[in-house]
């Protein structure tokens, strides 16, 4: 037996965006997105939910959340050096080193909040995990395919080394540059 879940692409942008916005795990819904909707509307449909959960988490974190989110920071190993942000506002292009550098999302979301960096290079910094959600998307847009029965082997194979290769990049990337922050 089998159940079809109807779902529009504005809907499924409400429950990202309310799902980044609150500081939730939603790796499962980006993944998703491309298996309900294809890559053509699942990875705008993505950014747009990531994109406003974004500026929603900004604001939580900047005001209810503040005391709590710094207190957290202070304590925690993982958000010590990060602390450095709380000092000084992060430019665009710190923003997109630590993005690349695959640091978990909310404690660079938190950090960049707490601290005096604006909401406009921190908006223009995030622009970086488009590449990482468009992977995301295509990942769970193969899987989609595969599980309908609708994907041909060369459109298969195409989206699947294009996926690697990006993935790898982004990999090799991200890491080095973490280890340059982290050093």
């Amino acid at each position: 037996m089998s159940v079809a879940v109807a779902i529009a692409p504005w809907q499924y942008v409400s429950l990202l965006a309310t799902m980044v916005g609150l500081g939730l795990p939603a790796g499962v819904l980006v993944v998703g997105a491309g298996a309900l909707f294809g890559p053509w509307i699942g990875i705008p449909t993505v950014i747009a939910g990531e994109a406003i959960g974004l500026a929603l988490n900004w604001q939580l974190c900047r005001g209810l959340l503040r005391s709590r989110i710094h207190r957290w920071v202070v304590r925690h190993r993982q958000g010590k050096w990060l602390g450095l942000l709380l000092q000084e506002p992060a430019g665009p292009g710190l923003i997109v080193l630590m993005r690349l550098a695959a640091i978990p999302m909310n404690l660079v979301n938190a950090c960049c909040a707490l601290g005096p960096t604006r909401l406009r290079h921190y908006a223009l910094g995030s622009l970086a995990l488009v590449p990482r959600f468009s992977v995301m998307v295509l990942l769970g847009a193969v899987g989609g395919a595969d599980v309908r029965g609708s994907f041909s082997p060369v459109a298969l194979t195409m989206r699947i080394v294009a996926l690697l290769a990006t993935a790898a990049v982004l990999l090799v990337l991200g890491l080095g540059l973490r280890r340059k922050l982290v050093a």
